[in-house]
């Protein structure tokens, strides 16, 4: 299983603090949009949850506590993040980025380099090409397919529409649903694109001021115009 369950967690940098006392919890499987206006910790939230941002509280995965542990041993519980503005090694190719991925498995590398190829075909032709020669939504592909050559347990997402044209978006939000679906992946997706976050979602959470203001079904919070228009920023 690969149930995540957050408990009054506190999280900043410095003296800032961010997060404070965000409770939630997502099923195995399921896919969780994390939604609010810019400022409200959505990043730190997710920063937190992947050991990049030191916090108190609890975070666990399955019943194991994952705070206080550092990013490679999140890594290898199966802890994947996708960080807003894709974080791909520029200089290096498609293919050593894709493999930068596995570090921390010793088995099954080629048969999921085989995997990534069916998610995103678009990559194949262009393993030797440095990833920074690749187009906005390539380096988003590559990102994901990075994550994914982890083989996670939970997959983090920040923001991964973030300069996409909508065609672009559309086609990466539908290879999450995919992955979701076929390796029971639990997702937890940053996104201002709240519209299209809500139609791939099973639950949601807005944040406001680094504290959760509204929790729900994605349908729900999808369907309820006072809702969208108050904290979502579109009409029903």
């Amino acid at each position: 299983m690969s149930e995540l369950a957050v408990h009054d967690l506190h999280a900043g940098y410095g003296g800032a603090q961010v997060l404070h006392g965000v409770s939630l919890t997502v099923a195995e499987g399921e896919i969780c949009a994390i939604l609010g206006p810019n400022g409200a910790g959505k990043t730190t939230l997710l920063r937190a949850l992947s050991g990049m941002v030191k916090g108190r509280g609890s975070v666990k995965l399955d019943g194991a506590e994952l705070l206080g542990r550092p990013p490679d041993a999140l890594a290898r519980l199966g802890v994947a993040h996708v960080p807003e503005g894709r974080g791909t090694f520029m200089p290096l190719t498609v293919e050593e980025n894709l493999r930068l991925g596995a570090y921390v498995r010793r088995s099954g590398v080629e048969d999921d380099l085989e995997r990534i190829y069916t998610y995103f075909p678009a990559l194949k032709p262009r393993l030797k090409q440095a990833a920074g020669s690749l187009s906005g939504g390539e380096q988003q592909m590559l990102a994901l397919g990075r994550a994914l050559m982890l083989r996670p347990r939970l997959l983090l997402l920040d923001e991964p529409s973030l300069g996409l044209a909508p065609l672009i978006t559309r086609e990466l939000f539908h290879i999450v649903r995919t992955i979701n679906e076929q390796e029971r992946t639990t997702v937890v997706v940053v996104e201002q694109n709240a519209h299209l976050a809500l139609g791939v979602a099973q639950q949601a959470h807005v944040l406001e001021t680094g504290r959760i203001v509204l929790s729900g079904t994605a349908a729900d919070i999808r369907a309820d115009e006072q809702v969208a228009q108050s904290y979502l920023g579109y009409r029903v």
